[in-house]
């Protein structure tokens, strides 16, 4: 009947609401009473916790199943910065700084010599091809005193934006050197290996200019270090020459060269040892410098001057009965040879590039210029164009002057001409330069010259940080017409291997009235 089973629905919704709201009330109620349980259990001293559910005892038992998890290994930044924070911290209360603890994984380098042997080191000075030049003076010297040569990295420069450091034999052939010279080398990475600990403390002291390193402070040795030139006394360092020895974690304690055919004092015949004093040497770059930090600086420019080494044979003549297990000088980029070019002779012409470098180059000319395998057998014109930072050499100078330190593009290109000729082909162009000159960029293309822009290439992928300068110099080096630019130092090297190794006169552009190259 349809009245009797309407009221028994609405009699059965009245029963599941009344359930609903039962269940509703219970549910709003109850976390109340748990929270006033859970206050209870915590204002009660006698109370133990609540039993865990089944829930958490599974969570419990997979966690002491879980493998325990290793120490980590305290990372030098870290710590250094946790270090420099806590000295911070302190520095306006009563109490002294600390001391930064290091870890036991971080030991102190160490330089490792052969007792039997004498050396004879150096510091870096300036651009890649200012540190070859150096090189050679340094060579030179230790050649004539039958020492063996303490070869540094080519260094970071004012030109490079990282902080790296390569190995000579990176780019050179050093045994063939030897063999051909005469003179024993050794590499600084290998009588003082740097752990990547030690490698990342010497960039942050580069970075920081070395200021406010402790970890530095700790690890770093002191290296006595022979004033020439002046450098290191009267002159300051150069950025190369602080660069090397910040990176390799080395506190220069600079000392007069002994005169000549005068035996060292004891304090002079140190070489490596020693821990940073801060009391006693500072970290830095000339006499003043070591005066705010303790030390005595002599008392003018010109009394320092009197006993400097401005020569090759001076040196040889200076240290020739120095008994000290090594000579290590501030300064050789500007030793002077009265007696003509030796140190190129006996030392410079011996250093060839090696199989790595010389493969890579073969590739990259067959890539720009892939003319030279069907067409030139091979020959082509290298050309070094130099633009960058030479104008500032040649600023004070007259516009004429001016012209020789930066040829228009027109004189070069005359000089391709007479080369072109001299070989009766069209010999590819392939250009090395730091200009960033859009206008030269497009007058080379219009001439059908070939820039070598290595960014494009995988140059210092394959070399490193270093590579492309290195490339560029054998690339002029190997070429059957070198064009450079006159003032600067990498063409000179470049035009002495090219006459040295091929017998290839170096060709130069004019230096007069301005050319403009056709349309």
């Amino acid at each position: 009947m349809p009245g009797l089973r309407t009221r028994r629905l609405l009699a059965l919704g009245a029963v599941v609401f009344s359930g609903v709201l039962l269940v509703h009330l219970f549910s709003t109620r109850n976390p109340l009473k748990i929270d006033l349980r859970l206050n209870d259990i915590t204002s009660s001293s006698d109370h133990r916790p609540p039993p865990l559910n089944q829930y958490q005892q599974q969570q419990q038992h997979h966690e002491a199943q879980r493998p325990s998890i290793p120490e980590p290994v305290p990372d030098p930044e870290s710590v250094l910065k946790q270090s420099q924070d806590r000295s911070s911290s302190q520095q306006y209360g009563s109490r002294k700084p600390q001391e930064p603890i290091l870890p036991n994984e971080i030991p102190k380098p160490k330089t490792t010599l052969d007792p039997e042997v004498k050396y004879l080191g150096y510091l870096m000075y300036g651009g890649l091809t200012n540190q070859f030049i150096a090189f050679q003076s340094a060579a030179f010297v230790a050649l004539r005193l039958n020492r063996t040569l303490i070869l540094p990295p080519f260094i970071t420069t004012n030109h490079d934006k990282q902080v790296a450091a390569q190995r000579w034999s990176d780019f050179f052939d050093l045994d063939r050197f030897t063999r051909l010279s005469g003179l024993k080398v050794v590499e600084f990475h290998d009588i003082r290996p740097l752990s990547p600990e030690h490698v990342q403390i010497g960039k942050k002291q580069v970075q920081s200019h070395g200021r406010n390193n402790p970890w530095w402070s700790k690890l770093a040795e002191t290296l006595t270090i022979h004033v020439t030139y002046g450098f290191g006394d009267s002159e300051n360092i150069h950025t190369t020459e602080r660069n090397f020895l910040r990176q390799f974690l080395l506190i220069p304690r600079y000392v007069r060269p002994p005169r000549a055919r005068r035996a060292a004092t004891a304090e002079e015949e140190e070489g490596f040892g020693g821990e940073y004093i801060e009391d006693e040497v500072g970290e830095g770059d000339s006499a003043s410098d070591r005066a705010q930090s303790g030390t005595k600086a002599a008392s003018s420019k010109d009394d320092n001057k009197k006993d400097d080494i401005f020569f090759l044979d001076e040196a040889v003549e200076r240290f020739a009965e120095y008994k000290g297990q090594v000579v290590f000088l501030s300064h050789t980029y500007k030793l002077k040879d009265p007696q003509g070019p030796r140190s190129w002779k006996d030392i410079g012409q011996y250093m060839y590039f090696n199989d790595k470098v010389m493969n890579y180059v073969r590739r990259i000319v067959r890539h720009r210029a892939p003319e030279v395998i069907t067409e030139t057998e091979g020959k082509y014109i290298a050309m070094h164009l130099r633009r960058g930072d030479i104008w500032m050499k040649c600023r004070t100078k007259s516009a004429e002057q001016m012209m020789g330190c930066i040829p228009p593009l027109g004189h070069y290109a005359e000089m391709v001409d007479q080369a072109r000729n001299t070989e009766g082909k069209r010999l590819p162009v392939l250009v090395t330069t730091d200009s960033e000159s859009e206008e030269d960029f497009s007058t080379m293309a219009r001439l059908g010259w070939k820039r070598l822009n290595h960014d494009l290439y995988t140059t210092e992928q394959e070399l490193g940080i270093f590579g492309p300068a290195m490339v560029d110099a054998a690339i002029l080096a190997e070429a059957d017409f070198m064009i450079g630019t006159e003032v600067s130092t990498m063409t000179r090297i470049a035009a002495r291997r090219q006459l040295t190794w091929h017998g290839h006169e170096p060709l130069y552009p004019r230096t007069t009235t301005s050319w403009a190259p056709e349309d």
